[in-house]
């Protein structure tokens, strides 16, 4: 009788625990405060960081893909409203206030590809970098407002948000220049190039084209000319015969001008030009002759290539534009220190001018042979259909390689005086 009564104890015992466990089967609400706890502990764990270039951001996607510098290889982290993004002051800012070619210090949970803090760097030099620099891809510099910086051995090179290479960066292009202790990081094409073709324009050849400051030079029966994007004055003459025409010219598109089209006028006006030089025992030469400028020069209207030198000084080599009755035209030689003596030794080793095709006699050749059926301007003169090959003279060439059908694309070559002949293999075009 006594353990019948024992079972029925423990039986209702267990019955009212089970009616206390239904009667509570939600679970408690978590506050507030726990859940901000528990957010802070969780980003404390953040296993990685890396000093890292931004290639690009996707904002629809909350994700921004990074290039490592120490190894040469892009990565892509998301991010969340959790995520601290920092300027190089430690004051928050949006995602929108980062960009292409930024460098930053990343802190990420690697497992999970999340990114926990991106920051500006504070010891970086950011740098605008406006068409006068010159890449030294054999000595692995950059000189740029009269000095010169180290590439980094893994430099990231970026255009559009993809990765280029060096090459492809053209002299006429607009950049972003991140610099630490005289290394470049980080190039970034902010401004890019498109090409100019002319059509109709057979009574001008060996006259003179010019597009803004992109590219100056003698007109060819066949061009594509290098320029920056944006918008331009054509200028074109000849033999005193003149026209213009504005244009717009698109990153990595052809525009083609009609020069046919033109309203061109017989010009064959002249202008005077006073020339005040500096050494006044300077040579002054204009389209290749030897002219007195003792007093006023008479020039036809349109563009005029002038060469200025003197012993013990550094040659000055630019195009004018002759187009008003009268102009001064002040021009003053420096003294030559080293940088300025190569410069002027490489000049007469060949022009770098964006007209000029190099022919003098050579016992070495420069060949290409990729993209075969491609075909190749060198510094916008067209020269023929890939492969093909040209006599070696050391100097800076522009390559563009055009197909129909395909993207035209340009390279920069920095040929040596090496007594060997050299090839280059360019990659396929890609398909419009």
């Amino acid at each position: 009788m006594k353990k019948r009564n024992k079972t029925g104890f423990f039986f209702l015992l267990l019955v009212g625990i089970l009616l206390v466990g239904c009667g509570n089967s939600q679970p408690e609400p978590v506050q507030e405060e726990e859940i901000a706890e528990q957010i802070v502990y969780r980003q404390a764990l953040a296993d990685s960081l890396d000093e890292a270039v931004i290639v690009s951001i996707d904002q629809e996607k909350s994700s921004i893909r990074f290039y490592n510098l120490t190894l040469g290889r892009t990565y892509v982290l998301t991010y969340n409203g959790a995520t601290g993004i920092k300027n190089k002051f430690g004051d928050e800012i949006v995602v929108g206030q980062l960009s292409e070619g930024d460098m930053v210090r990343v802190t990420f949970f690697k497992e999970e590809k999340l990114a926990k803090s991106i920051q500006l760097l504070e010891d970086v030099n950011v740098n605008s970098v406006n068409s006068s620099f010159e890449i030294n891809k054999a000595a692995y510099t950059m000189t740029f407002e009269g000095e010169q910086y180290s590439l980094h051995k893994h430099v990231a090179v970026l255009s559009r948000g993809e990765q280029i290479q060096i090459e492809e960066i053209n002299p006429v292009d607009g950049l972003k220049v991140i610099t630490r202790d005289h290394e470049v990081y980080a190039i970034t094409v902010v401004t890019g190039h498109g090409y100019v073709r002319l059509t109709g324009h057979d009574a001008f050849v060996d006259g003179w084209v010019e597009v803004g400051q992109s590219y100056v030079g003698k007109v060819a029966e066949e061009m594509l000319m290098p320029v920056q994007e944006g918008n331009y004055t054509l200028y074109i003459s000849k033999d005193g015969v003149a026209g213009s025409k504005e244009i717009t010219v698109a990153r990595d598109e052809e525009t083609l001008v009609d020069i046919s089209e033109l309203q061109t006028e017989l010009t064959k006006k002249m202008g005077k030009i006073i020339f005040t030089i500096t050494p006044a025992s300077a040579t002054l030469v204009i389209d290749g002759e030897e002219v007195d400028y003792s007093s006023e020069v008479e020039l036809e209207y349109g563009i005029h290539q002038i060469k200025v030198s003197a012993e013990g000084y550094s040659t000055l080599s630019q195009y004018i534009k002759v187009g008003e009755p009268l102009a001064n035209i002040n021009l003053k030689l420096k003294e030559p220190d080293e940088s300025d003596e190569k410069e002027e030794k490489k000049e007469e080793e060949t022009s770098v001018s964006s007209n000029t095709i190099i022919s003098s006699p050579s016992d070495y050749r420069v060949y290409i042979d990729a993209p075969r059926g491609a075909e190749m301007y060198l510094n916008g003169r067209y020269v023929g259909t890939i492969p093909l090959n040209f006599a070696k003279e050391p100097g800076t060439y522009i390559i563009s390689l055009r197909k129909t059908g395909y993207q035209t694309r340009s390279y920069t070559l920095q040929v040596d005086d090496s007594e060997k002949d050299v090839s280059y293999s360019f990659s396929e075009l890609t398909a419009q």
